[in-house]
């Protein structure tokens, strides 16, 4: 009862926190715009107006759903890791590589870039995972830094190993078209990466509540120490939950390519794994909801472009109402946290006052 509870409680605080930001975003679209009422409905209706714009959503869906469950495991064990973007970013350059360098049956090919992308996109982690497990290194700045070493790496890799030298910009050979994933809907590009997401959804939901490692990985997170007194290998969870970041991370980028792209031409990491931190902010680290808090996402992005684009308001709305849901979500958790020591404290204190009375 009381874990159902903390559950409705977690569910109303992130509720509140996006009508919050909703409303400081309304007040905000009524306070610049000419046409408040114009720019709101474009806003509100604009995603659903077409059937491309509604490709557009589920299109910018796909990605948030891979990086969105990678920060839901690395969370579940209180591990802040920025990985998942370069992860996302490396795992989508593994992919070109093997698929423009080896010539694969059509459903080989996807089929085994998206596999290799979650390996390169797992390895990717090592470094950060072994360093905070082993030394307790601030597992964000150590991510944050080995992004840029990420990025780099991938510039050399594009520049001097896949880069098409008749292209009008930096971007690789044309990627075989038996390599790309399948579109689903006419008139958009709405792919079979779809299916890809929703099936990883299922798997980490059922390895986060149904396995004895997932079940390791939340109670490292819960309390570390009480995990390694009941005989948790704390090493192992703390670097291998990165690494499954990671990995998902990584699908997330093969998905992306081979799906949405004809070339890979990311010079720097798309920004997705920053994004994966809100979806999954959005779900309160639950799998099973990332879908609803990457589906959220996109669709307030579609929303501000379409409002960007018939009218005068910019389309860095949607950043202020992802800073504001972050901001309300996380002075929540603040205040939980704050509310948990002083239970404990209280606690403490009445049985030390019983002690005595006896």
């Amino acid at each position: 009862m009381n874990r159902k509870r903390e559950a409705f409680f977690n569910a109303m605080s992130v509720f509140i926190a996006v009508l919050a930001a909703l409303l400081v975003t309304l007040i905000i679209i009524f306070c610049v715009s000419d046409e408040p009422v114009e720019a709101l409905k474009a806003f509100i209706t604009g995603p659903v107006s077409t059937r491309r714009r509604m490709g557009n959503v589920v299109e910018a869906m796909i990605p948030l759903v891979f990086t969105g469950l990678a920060a839901c495991v690395m969370f579940q064990a209180k591990q802040f890791s920025l990985i998942g973007d370069g992860s996302f970013l490396v795992g989508a350059l593994g992919t070109a590589v093997l698929v423009l360098h080896f010539d694969l049956p059509p459903v080989v090919a996807p089929l085994l870039g998206i596999i290799l992308g979650g390996m390169v996109g797992g390895i990717c982690a090592v470094i950060p995972g072994y360093l905070k497990a082993k030394w307790n290194a601030n597992e964000f700045v150590v991510s944050m830094m080995f992004n840029s070493i990420l990025v780099y790496f991938t510039v050399y890799v594009l520049l001097n190993d896949i880069r098409d030298p008749d292209s009008g910009f930096l971007a690789s050979f044309t990627l075989p078209e038996n390599a790309k994933l399948a579109v689903l809907v006419s008139k958009t590009n709405v792919h079979a990466g779809i299916f890809a997401a929703l099936f990883m959804v299922v798997v980490t939901t059922i390895f986060m509540y149904k396995t004895k490692w997932g079940y390791s990985i939340r109670m490292v997170g819960i309390n570390p120490k009480f995990a390694k007194y009941s005989g948790i290998n704390t090493f192992m969870v703390m670097f291998s939950c990165q690494i499954i970041g990671g990995f998902i991370a990584g699908i997330g980028g093969s998905v992306e390519l081979l799906g949405m792209y004809d070339r890979f031409q990311w010079q720097d990491t798309p920004g997705y794994g920053f994004d994966g931190m809100t979806v999954a902010i959005l779900a309160a680290n639950n799998p099973a909801l990332v879908p609803i808090g990457a589906l959220f996402l996109a669709y307030i992005r579609v929303g501000t472009d379409v409002m960007a684009r018939t009218s005068n308001i910019p389309n860095e709305a949607v950043n202020i109402i992802q800073g504001i849901i972050m901001i309300l979500i996380t002075a929540s958790a603040f205040l939980s946290g704050i509310k948990h020591r002083m239970v404990i404290h209280s606690a403490k204190e009445e049985k030390k006052q019983v002690k005595e009375a006896t």
